[in-house]
């Protein structure tokens, strides 16, 4: 395979991350106006607020509903969310597959992991309380589903709910206390591991936004691709900056914004050739590594023993 052969927006995979009702999940959603997606739902008893705001915009919102196939997961089944994975690896006939979010897979994982221990001779509060196996348990089902999805032949969708809390290190006077905002509930591997997997990491914004005009304050959403203060994001696409998602699908911004990065960096190419005609055909290892010898720029061929052109 080579480099120059990689398709930029085919098969991208996305963490979408902001703390609850930043619109995560209706981003997610809005891949399925290009063709059907599959959904995992960790979140909450169903994703309501898929038809709530769907149903909003008519046939085009009901097209996008009824290319959503979901699944309800939790620490009762959170296995078959990875014998799932396992199915769409062998047959995946999906636009896209998401998953909602890893922030409740970690904790289903752990306490789904809980139901296994032997109770009998346990104290009450330790049958509660997760130990060494469950964070085992929790890092080997995320990083299968990592490995599984890396496979899948269309776009992955991850969310994540970003957890305010402490770091604690040190102690006495030497003790330093940090800011962190780790995207798990429980085990401090999978929120290191997760991120690393993604070529792609989006933070949602919200604000609010007064017309002046009316009087009227409307609630304003943003995505951006760049790290805001301690919430990190990056493109290793190369986007930049925000886009605004207010009352629009993120499919169709972010596919828009995509397409023009893209072309921007054709005609950078285009232009760069044009002013650098015989820059392609240069050799720059062998200026450096060799700076006696002349670098050739046309057809000509160099003859070391006459030590000229021929």
């Amino acid at each position: 395979m080579k480099a120059s052969d990689i398709i930029v927006d085919s098969h991208t995979s996305i963490l979408l991350k902001a703390p609850f009702g930043h619109g995560k999940t209706i981003a997610l959603g809005s891949f399925a106006i290009e063709g059907p997606i599959y959904l995992a739902y960790f979140d909450k008893k169903k994703p309501i607020e898929l038809k709530t705001f769907f149903m909003q915009f008519g046939a085009v919102g009901r097209k996008i509903l009824s290319n959503i196939e979901y699944d309800i997961f939790s620490s009762s089944n959170a296995n078959e969310y990875l014998n799932k994975l396992m199915q769409l690896s062998k047959d995946c006939r999906y636009f896209a597959v998401g998953t909602d979010s890893v922030t409740n897979l970690t904790s289903a994982a752990v306490n789904w992991s809980l139901g296994f221990r032997d109770n009998k001779k346990a104290k009450d509060k330790d049958k509660m309380m997760p130990d060494f196996d469950e964070y085992k348990v929790e890092t080997s089902l995320v990083t299968q589903a990592l490995d599984i999805c890396r496979t899948l032949p269309c776009h992955i969708l991850w969310t994540a709910h970003p957890i305010p809390g402490i770091k604690i290190e040190g102690s006495g006077a030497s003790i330093k206390v940090t800011k962190v905002n780790p995207i798990v509930t429980y085990g401090s591997k999978v929120a290191g591991i997760v991120p690393g997997n993604f070529s792609e990491i989006y933070h949602f914004t919200k604000g609010t936004d007064y017309d002046t005009t009316t009087g009227k304050s409307k609630i304003k959403y943003g995505v951006s691709f760049d790290a805001i203060g301690d919430d990190f994001a990056k493109s290793n696409i190369g986007l930049k900056g925000e886009i605004d998602i207010t009352d629009k699908f993120f499919y169709e911004v972010w596919k828009e914004r995509v397409k023009s990065h893209m072309q921007e960096l054709e005609t950078n190419e285009v232009n760069d050739k044009a002013a650098n005609p015989t820059a392609s055909s240069i050799n720059p290892f062998i200026q450096l590594s060799n700076p006696t010898i002349p670098i050739i720029t046309d057809s000509r061929k160099w003859n070391s023993e006459k030590g000229v052109y021929e």
